[in-house]
C-alpha cells in the first residue's frame, strides 16, 4: 500500500481573493498619490478620486462574498496614509462611524477574509513613538523595499505595531501584507521578522505573508523557516493573476476574460485550476468601488467571474474558496508532517494540525478506514467528499479527517 499527503485540501484547487490597499472608510489612494504626486513631481489623477468608501458598499460587497463562497485576504491599513492610528481614530470621521465600520468589519469582512495589515501607513514610514512620518521622508514601499538588515529590532517593533493596532480593535491578524515592494529584499528576513512579529502579537504559530506574484506556470505556497519541534513556522501565498479589476489607482481597465472567457476554456484561471495550481486573484480595493458608487468595476467583473468559474465546476468537485490562512496553513501542515507505513496502518506525525487534512491511498482494497478508534465514512462522489469521509476513485482512495492530535494513526480495512 502507498499513501501520500496531497497538495491541496480535499484534492480540490483552492480559489483565494487578495484584497490589498484597504482600510477603514478612507480611500488610500487619495491620500497616497497626492502625496506621492509631492515627493516626486509627478501629476498622477488624484483630484477626483473619491476620498471615502462608503461602509455601505463595504457591507454589500461582504455580504455578497458570504452568501458566493468567496473567500480570501482583506487588508486593513492601521494608519492609513499617517493620517491616524485606527485604534484611536482618524480625524476624518466621528466615533460613530469608525466603530461602526469596525463591527461590520469584524462580523462580516472576517467571516470571508483573513485581516491583515499592509504594514502601517502604506506610505510614509513613521516613528513609531509619535506615528509622524520621518524627517527622512522615506515611504514603506519604496526605501524599505530593500530592508535595512542592521535594524532587525526596530523592523520587527514595526510590523508587531501594525498588527497590535488590528488585534486592539478586534481584528487580530492571520499575518501581514506588504505595501508594494516593502520587503523585496532580503525576503528571507522580511519571512523571519514576520514570523516574529505576529507571533508576538498574536500566538499564532504558523503567521503568513504576501509579497510576490507568481507568473508562470507553477505557483509555489512556500514554507519559511520550519520547525518540527516546536510546530512553527511562516507560510507565504503567491498571487497567481494580475489585477483586472481596476488595479491600485481605482481607474484602470477591467477585465473579465483574462480571467476566464465566457467558454470557460481561456483566461489565466482555467489554466491554472487545469493544472492543479493554486488560483489566487490579486485585486485592490480601489478598484472593487472605481470612481463613484454607480462605477463598482472591479466589483461586478468579480461577480461575472465567480458566476464562471460556478458554471466551470458546478458541483465544487475541482474548486474550493479558501482564505489564504487555510491555504498557507496546509502547506505548512504538509511540509511538516512525517508519514510511514506498516501494512494496512498509516503512521502521522503532524507538528500542525489543520482541518481537512487528505490522503491518497494506492494499491489497498479499501472497504472501511479509520482514524484512531473513529470510522470515516464513504461517500459517492467526489463533490460529497468532506472531512471525515472517505472516496473510492478508480484505483485510488481519498480520505480526509480532521486531526486532533499530533500523533495520528490511520487504518485501512
Amino acid at each position: 500500500m502507498q499513501a501520500e499527503i496531497m497538495r491541496h485540501a480535499l484534492d480540490r484547487v483552492p480559489l483565494s481573493l487578495i484584497i490589498d490597499d484597504s482600510t477603514l472608510l478612507v480611500n488610500l489612494n487619495y491620500f497616497f498619490i497626492r502625496d506621492r504626486n509631492i515627493a516626486t513631481s509627478e501629476n498622477q489623477r488624484w483630484e477626483d478620486i473619491p476620498v471615502v468608501h462608503p461602509e455601505s458598499f463595504t457591507c454589500e460587497f461582504a455580504e455578497w462574498c458570504i452568501e458566493n463562497g468567496v473567500k480570501g485576504k482583506f487588508s486593513v491599513v492601521p494608519c492609513p496614509a499617517a493620517l491616524g492610528r485606527i485604534d484611536q481614530g482618524l480625524p476624518l470621521f466621528s466615533k460613530a462611524q469608525q466603530e461602526s465600520w469596525l463591527k461590520m468589519c469584524r462580523e462580516l469582512i472576517h467571516k470571508a477574509f483573513d485581516i491583515t495589515p499592509e504594514m502601517i501607513t502604506h506610505t510614509f514610514v513613521v516613528d513609531l513613538k509619535n506615528f509622524q512620518p520621518l524627517e527622512s521622508r522615506i515611504w514603506e514601499q519604496y526605501e524599505w523595499a530593500r530592508l535595512p538588515v542592521d535594524q532587525e529590532e526596530l523592523l520587527i517593533e514595526y510590523i508587531a505595531t501594525a498588527c497590535r493596532i488590528l488585534h486592539n480593535v478586534g481584528l487580530t491578524p492571520e499575518g501581514v501584507t506588504s505595501p508594494g515592494g516593502f520587503g523585496s529584499h532580503p525576503l528571507e528576513l522580511y519571512a523571519k521578522i514576520t514570523g516574529i512579529a505576529v507571533k508576538e502579537v498574536t500566538g499564532n504559530p504558523t503567521p503568513y505573508f504576501f509579497k510576490r506574484f507568481a507568473g508562470g506556470d507553477s505557483v509555489e505556497v512556500p514554507v519559511w523557516y520550519p520547525d518540527r519541534d516546536n510546530g512553527t513556522a511562516v507560510g507565504e501565498i503567491l498571487a497567481s493573476t494580475d489585477d483586472w479589476t481596476g488595479s491600485w489607482t481605482g481607474y484602470d481597465k477591467v477585465s473579465v476574460d483574462k480571467y476566464i472567457t465566457s467558454d470557460l476554456q481561456g483566461g489565466r484561471l482555467p489554466a491554472l485550476i487545469n493544472a492543479g495550481e493554486p488560483a489566487v486573484l490579486c485585486s485592490h480595493w480601489q478598484g472593487f468601488y472605481g470612481m463613484h458608487n454607480d462605477d463598482r468595476r472591479g466589483f461586478n467583473t468579480l461577480k461575472v467571474v465567480v458566476h464562471r468559474l460556478k458554471q466551470l465546476d458546478p458541483n465544487g468537485e475541482k474548486t474550493q474558496w479558501r482564505k489564504c490562512s487555510e491555504i498557507t496553513n496546509y502547506s505548512c501542515a504538509k511540509e511538516m508532517a512525517n508519514m510511514s507505513v506498516d501494512g494496512n496502518f498509516i503512521n502521522l506525525d503532524l507538528p500542525v494540525l489543520v482541518p481537512d487534512f487528505t490522503l491518497r491511498i494506492k494499491g489497498a482494497e479499501v472497504k472501511c478506514v479509520f482514524v484512531g478508534e473513529n470510522p470515516l465514512k464513504p461517500v459517492n462522489s467526489r463533490s460529497a467528499f468532506k472531512s471525515g469521509t472517505f472516496f473510492i476513485d478508480g484505483d485510488q482512495t481519498l480520505i480526509a479527517f480532521d486531526p486532533k492530535e499530533r500523533k495520528v494513526t490511520v487504518k485501512i480495512v
